[in-house]
């Protein structure tokens, strides 16, 4: 996991376009187009001035046109998570004092090479000293436990797919 291996926290406006658009693509790549869920995933919350992207960035592909001449760029990055404001509710794992962690992906190129565990471990480092928020989709509630995640509500359907609401007391 040498290239791309320090993860990057941004807010909205540090991103670079070539970032932005990554992160959106990755994001309708895997929870609409591989996972089917109809939802407008551009919800405003990105924008927010405490929203933080974190992310593994990958490297930047050339798009090129017929006669090879690049023509454009794309950066889908290895995984990426949102990290939300202090107090935004986000469903039903929400605590008053929390930040919350969601949309958590990983580019479906890169899975099985342990950056989903990098991702939330780094996020956990740094954020992991005031309490913290998921919704896990249900058959992730053993990874999300592994750093100390756990169960904080009953389950959920969302977009068709069940959720458990997790939290993380700080300082565990």
């Amino acid at each position: 996991m040498s290239e791309g291996s320090t993860l990057v926290v941004k807010t909205f406006e540090e991103l670079s376009g070539t970032e932005l658009y990554g992160i959106m693509q990755l994001r309708s790549q895997v929870f609409v187009v591989e996972q089917d869920c109809l939802f407008l995933d551009q919800d405003g919350v990105d924008t927010l001035p405490q929203t933080l992207h974190a992310f593994y960035p990958d490297e930047v592909r050339t798009i090129q046109d017929s006669h090879g001449t690049e023509v454009g760029r794309s950066l889908a990055p290895k995984a990426y998570a949102r990290i939300l404001p202090p107090d935004l509710p986000d469903g039903p794992a929400f605590e008053p004092g929390a930040r919350s962690i969601s949309r958590v992906v990983t580019n479906p190129q890169a899975r099985g090479q342990g950056w989903g565990r990098r991702l939330i471990g780094d996020i956990v480092a740094e954020h992991g000293d005031r309490l913290l928020t998921l919704n896990a989709q249900t058959h992730l509630e053993g990874f999300y436990a592994s750093f100390g995640f756990s169960p904080n509500g009953p389950r959920f359907l969302e977009d068709g797919i069940e959720h458990t609401p997790m939290s993380r007391r700080g300082g565990v």
